[in-house]
């Protein structure tokens, strides 16, 4: 039982989850003063000004029309400037036309000026989290963020991981629970894991991206700020694997996982008994080359150790990172554990479209692992660095175990015999 999913579920999970996200955000602390209207009819500037700050605080539409008149029509530019950037501090950006009309038509520059900077610090105020989390299913997300350099990267790249690992298993047998008749199965099947768990790790740059812009107000919990190389390399970084949720968790779920394996092995009648383990074989294939048997069981190792690299990232930026977080934020710490925990075991059920049955037992050991990952992720900060390491050491060492137990049954075993 791996912690990998071949299907696109997940990312309809994420649109699902993170679409209703757009936190109200109080944008003053203190209730507006009662004379601020009559102040910003005053002929005093600076009590027009002063007024524009305590209009801020004021949610009614009186409050928005004087800040639109003291904006187009005050005759003292400081004034205008001023109310620019009362406008954008209200953070309403059905209010970025006006600063848009003024930043091209007030007869002052330094106002111009001053109303186009208050536009584009109310502009990330009309870019919800959700909306471009969903909109990174389909590669737009970064797009939607004007970030265009990194929305074409992640088009491009996972296009091409996506398009050539299909193109590479297409006309061949692709389950993965057993000897192939070409390495290009293998090696597509991983090629296409790659594409889909950095469209998993897309959906979570531009969720959280819309979020650092608008100062991540509004949330219980910081975003964390990881970057897709400390994620990758997390599993082997020391400061990472020194915390006790790695060392000591990771053996645990194993633990439980090869338990839970073994039994499901014997109550679903697949027993692995009597077939060859890797003490018993002189020769391992991979990829259709037979090796010795510690060059092998590298190879192999090898094999799995660069397809749960990504997927680790991956899964844990998406259920983590995305799904967790905001069932976390709607419905509170312990519930949006459970929640985030069983969305991961439910998504996981379509690894086991060929066999419903082994999904009945397997899908709850799916879930339980994943609540470990999310109690990890709770109890480091909400920081992904952790989980991605718990993540990949437990689907590499599963893996590995199952390679030892029946090394010739395997994803990179290939038979070229076979019909």
């Amino acid at each position: 039982m791996r912690l990998t999913t071949g299907n696109s579920v997940a990312i309809v999970v994420a649109c699902s989850v993170a679409a209703c996200v757009n936190p109200q955000v109080p944008i003053v602390d203190h209730p507006p003063a009662p004379d601020r209207f009559a102040r910003a009819a005053s002929q005093d500037p600076q009590a027009r000004a002063s007024a524009a700050d305590e209009l801020v605080g004021d949610p009614t539409f009186s409050a928005v029309q004087m800040l639109n008149t003291l904006l187009v029509r005050d005759i003292d530019p400081a004034v205008r400037a001023h109310a620019a950037d009362a406008i954008a501090a209200r953070h309403d950006p059905d209010l970025e036309g006006m600063l848009e009309n003024a930043a091209h038509a007030d007869p002052d520059p330094r106002v111009r000026q001053a109303a186009e900077q208050a536009r584009q610090r109310l502009w990330p105020w009309g870019k919800s989290p959700g909306k471009a989390a969903a909109l990174s299913i389909i590669g737009l997300g970064q797009f939607y963020l004007r970030d265009n350099q990194a929305g074409t990267a992640y088009l491009l790249t996972t296009g091409a991981l996506v398009g050539s690992g299909l193109a590479l298993v297409a006309n061949h047998d692709v389950s993965i629970d057993g000897p192939s008749d070409s390495a290009k199965v293998p090696l597509g099947l991983g090629l296409a894991t790659a594409g889909q768990n950095l469209l998993f790790y897309g959906i979570f740059d531009s969720y959280r991206d819309a979020r650092v812009l608008r100062g991540d107000a509004g949330y219980s919990f910081h975003i964390t700020h990881e970057s897709l190389d400390e994620l990758a390399l997390a599993p082997f970084n020391p400061s990472v694997l020194k915390s006790p949720w790695v060392w000591g968790g990771v053996p645990a779920a194993l633990a439980f996982g090869l338990g839970a394996s073994i039994l499901i092995d014997k109550i679903d009648g697949s027993d692995t008994q009597g077939r060859p383990t890797i003490f018993d074989v002189k020769k391992v294939n991979v990829f259709g080359h037979k090796f010795n048997r510690g060059a092998g069981f590298a190879a192999g190792a090898g094999y799995f150790g660069a397809l749960f690299g990504t997927v680790g990232v991956g899964e844990e930026s998406l259920f983590r990172g995305v799904i967790q977080t905001e069932m976390e934020e709607r419905f509170g710490t312990v519930p949006g554990l459970v929640l985030g925990s069983v969305i991961f075991g439910s998504v996981h059920t379509l690894n086991f479209v060929d066999d419903p049955k082994q999904a009945l037992y397997a899908v709850p050991v799916i879930t339980v692992v994943g609540t470990t990952l999310g109690l990890a992720y709770q109890h480091t900060g909400h920081q992904l660095k952790t989980g991605v390491a718990m993540h990949f050491w437990y689907d590499t060492l599963l893996s590995l175990a199952a390679f030892a137990i029946d090394p010739d049954h395997q994803p990179f075993v290939v038979n070229y015999s076979m019909p």
